[in-house]
């Protein structure tokens, strides 16, 4: 196995082991266990969504507040059609 595998393991085994903690903390007052796991179960997820949202959207903002405004379009100026005079 190389580091790229081993990483993708240990990733894949952190990831099994948090959702059945979340499961089993979800449904705590099912189990006979704290109701306080559940409230955490639920609320800590909503906390973090919102805390994203939230980041996400001062990064577009400080980005668009920072960025300097493009330059502005000229119009095309299109060659002057010469005309021949008659005389």
């Amino acid at each position: 196995m190389n580091r790229d595998q081993l990483y993708g393991g240990g990733i894949f085994a952190i990831s099994l082991i948090i959702v059945v903690a979340y499961v089993i903390a979800f449904f705590a007052p099912q189990l006979s266990l704290p109701q306080s796991w559940h409230e955490w179960a639920v609320g800590l997820p909503v906390l973090l969504f919102v805390l994203a949202v939230l980041v996400i959207s001062m990064w577009i903002g400080w980005t668009m507040m920072t960025t300097p405004p493009p330059a502005p379009l000229e119009p095309e100026t299109l060659p002057e059609a010469k005309t021949e005079q008659k005389t």
